[in-house]
């Protein structure tokens, strides 16, 4: 898996684009995943629709983000793990949230 990476300001960004395909969008259980797995690392996460950008591990700053299905979002971390926890959200995203078989 490829991430953007960008250099800013002596520090590495990481940034990729996700789609919703949840059929509800985003609701509380996927964005108390999101937040879940974002809080397990040091570095700053935040997520994007369009010019609205919201902390990853602040489940009702996610809820703010209004998206439906078909959004595009980005994910974008900077910091200590910021690529594996790209990796591991993008990886919600892909599969539609399922965990152990389980669709959210």
């Amino acid at each position: 898996m490829e991430f953007e990476q960008i250099a800013m300001e002596n520090r590495n960004v990481y940034r990729e684009e996700v789609v919703v395909n949840l059929e509800n969008g985003l609701h509380l259980v996927p964005c108390s995943m999101i937040s879940e797995i974002a809080r397990e690392y040091d570095c700053n996460i935040r997520i994007y629709n369009g010019d609205h950008s919201v902390d990853a591990k602040t489940v009702f700053d996610l809820m703010t983000l209004r998206a439906d299905q078909g959004t595009h979002l980005t994910i974008e971390a900077d910091g200590n793990g910021s690529e594996e926890a790209i990796g591991r959200l993008v990886q919600l995203f892909q599969t539609d949230f399922e965990i152990n078989g389980t669709a959210k």
